[in-house]
């Protein structure tokens, strides 16, 4: 029970009990209760309040240690001490120690003998005279009143004491301050809302000021009381330099070898401990403090983060939709959203980012980060999409250009050169045809890819942000890329079937090329062949054997001039046909034979006429051996 000398002033003034501040033998406090005497009035009420007063100012250690009481009874009569024993023994009950009774001198009357001579039993009362109080408590911390040396002055004790329990109730009202105020802070955590957090500075921001300031009060400028060594004076001292006076008068008082008073001392482990504990609290309110300005910044934060998803989402459903929309999808493409995805990226950022802060995210913030980046990742879905009809529409349209233009002016080429009368570029012709129907062919597969591709994805369904169809008509354009490239396949239909006859009929110029100039080779061949016979076929021989072999070799010359006749009468008639084909003039074919015909004919002329010359000379000469045999005989 919490007891204050302010509460209890009149029995303290009463005087029925007081603690002088000196210690028994064993070092146990003491505490005087003067017994007054029959005239006197005593009120026991008022004994019982000084004395619970008295046991609440010690600690719990020195309660446990103990309490030494010392009754003056030297003037009361025995009525009266044993009244004042018993209300002693019932208020001190376990903390009283010792109980020693200071009898008068008549004490030893006849009727008291009986008592006081029986055997002492522990926690009795020891009855003592004053002449043997030494033995049990040195007289240096006896008060002067009982004889003894110790200075000690009540009603200054008493004043003491308010000016002390003064300064502690302040004290723990500066603690009960602190606790409220910390409670107050703690309740706004993290993530509550900016308004929230916003109220809680302005309304705690004065309480914490005034706080502060109670707490720089009493740790700075409170007063607390301490008895001097030396007399019986009050000593004020500031709060802060509280236990540094404390140890200083210790010190003090064990120069001039004088005990501290036990009540002082218990005092100042109460004041350590509570300016401890103020300090506990003043750091525990300046870091509740801290923690909900932190919760302000955080709220900040995570309030601008939600600004900037709303801003980012509303954005993306409301303007960027519409424009999108309205657009045409073969437009070109416009730049929608490059600060808004810059925004979204940042904010993507920032927000996964929070828990590595030190900042719990919020459920709704979650929320609101997921539905966001669902709607960012639905538009830049649809996005890609249209970008993706655009190149390929792009490309389509450039290819199917490409296609056409290129196959115009391989069809002004074949009509330049339908003339194919000359004859030495039609190889040459020939490749280049080649070439162009190969890189025109590849062009053409990849317009109808490209066609194909695009017609796909305007058929594929359109979602907007949120997931759901766009009722988007693409038919019109889906016919148009159909009708190119049917258009397209026509163009190559008759692209193919025009560079296939004109390759067709380059091929057949360029063999009647090759027939007639190994036609004309053929003619040199006969040229050549009837100057060899001019020179070596001429002679004839001079026996049967010899112009028999001159006829074998003139026979086989003969079959090889037929056999090169022949050949380049083939390769003409061939090269003939492929001009008529080709509807080509023959002038050239038929001067070319003529050469052909006169050569043989005059190559045969002379063969002729040298295999009739041997033919003559073999049968004179047989005849020659015939009448030559006929004569021998």
């Amino acid at each position: 029970e919490r007891m204050e000398a302010a509460d209890v002033l009149g029995a303290l003034h009463a005087g029925n009990a007081t603690v002088p501040g000196g210690r028994d033998l064993e070092g146990r406090p003491l505490l005087v209760v003067p017994v007054p005497s029959e005239t006197q009035f005593w009120n026991k009420d008022h004994l019982d309040t000084v004395l619970r007063y008295f046991i609440f100012i010690f600690s719990a250690e020195t309660r446990r240690n103990g309490l030494t009481l010392v009754l003056d009874a030297t003037r009361s009569a025995w009525r009266m001490a044993r009244a004042c024993i018993r209300q002693v023994e019932v208020t001190m009950g376990a903390d009283a120690a010792a109980i020693f009774v200071l009898r008068p001198e008549a004490f030893w009357d006849k009727q008291r003998v009986d008592n006081c001579a029986r055997t002492q039993k522990e926690g009795e009362p020891v009855y003592i005279p004053l002449c043997r109080l030494h033995k049990y408590i040195d007289m240096s911390q006896v008060p002067e009143d009982l004889g003894g040396t110790w200075p000690y002055n009540h009603n200054q004790w008493i004043q003491n004491r308010i000016h002390v329990e003064a300064f502690i109730k302040e004290a723990e009202g500066v603690v009960s301050d602190l606790e409220k105020l910390r409670q107050q802070l703690t309740r706004f955590h993290a993530g509550v809302r900016v308004s929230s957090v916003e109220e809680a500075l302005s309304f705690n921001r004065e309480m914490f000021d005034t706080t502060k300031d109670l707490t720089h009060k009493v740790l700075e400028a409170g007063l607390f009381p301490l008895f001097s060594a030396s007399d019986t004076m009050c000593l004020l001292i500031p709060g802060k330099e509280l236990l540094q006076q404390i140890v200083a008068d210790e010190d003090h008082r064990q120069r001039k070898e004088v005990l501290t008073p036990q009540d002082v001392l218990d005092t100042k482990d109460r004041v350590k401990r509570l300016l401890e504990i103020i300090h506990g609290k003043e750091a525990l309110t300046e870091e509740a403090w801290l923690d909900m300005e932190k919760s302000f910044v955080d709220a900040k934060e995570i309030s601008s983060l939600e600004e900037g998803v709303t801003r980012v989402t509303n954005w993306i459903l409301g303007p960027a939709e519409m424009m999108l929309n309205d657009q045409d999808v073969m437009s070109s493409p416009s730049m929608l959203s490059q600060d808004t995805y810059g925004q979204y990226a940042e904010l993507l950022h920032k927000i996964d980012r929070l828990p590595h802060c030190d900042i719990a995210l919020p459920e709704d913030l979650k929320s609101q980060r997921d539905f966001m980046d669902f709607v960012c990742r639905s538009f830049a879905t649809r996005l890609e999409r249209r970008r993706n009809v655009l190149i390929t529409s792009l490309r389509f349209f450039r290819l199917v250009s490409e296609y056409f233009d290129q196959t115009n002016e391989v069809f002004e080429s074949l009509l330049k050169c339908d003339d194919v009368e000359d004859l030495e570029s039609a190889d040459t012709m020939l490749v280049e045809l080649q070439e162009s129907h190969i890189n025109i062919e590849l062009l053409g597969r990849e317009a109808m890819k490209e066609g194909e591709k695009l017609a796909d994805i305007l058929s594929m369904p359109v979602k907007d942000a949120l997931g759901r169809d766009v009722e988007v008509n693409y038919e019109s354009d889906i016919a148009n890329v159909l009708e190119l490239l049917d258009a397209t396949t026509a163009r190559k239909n008759i692209f193919c079937d025009s560079v296939e006859l004109h390759k067709l009929t380059l091929a057949q110029v360029s063999h009647i090329q090759a027939y007639e100039r190994d036609a004309a080779q053929a003619v040199q061949w006969l040229d050549d062949l009837f100057q060899v016979m001019l020179k070596s076929h001429v002679h004839v021989g001079c026996n049967v054997y010899e112009i028999q072999s001159q006829k074998e070799e003139h026979q086989s010359f003969q079959e090889t001039a037929k056999g090169t006749y022949e050949y380049g009468h083939q390769l003409l008639s061939a090269a003939l046909a492929l001009r008529q084909s080709c509807k080509l003039p023959t002038d050239g074919n038929s001067e070319l034979s003529q050469n052909l015909w006169h050569s043989w004919k005059r190559l045969q002329m002379v063969g002729q006429e040298q295999m009739t010359r041997l033919r003559v000379s073999a049968v004179f000469h047989r005849s020659v051996e015939e009448v030559l045999r006929v004569l021998n005989l």
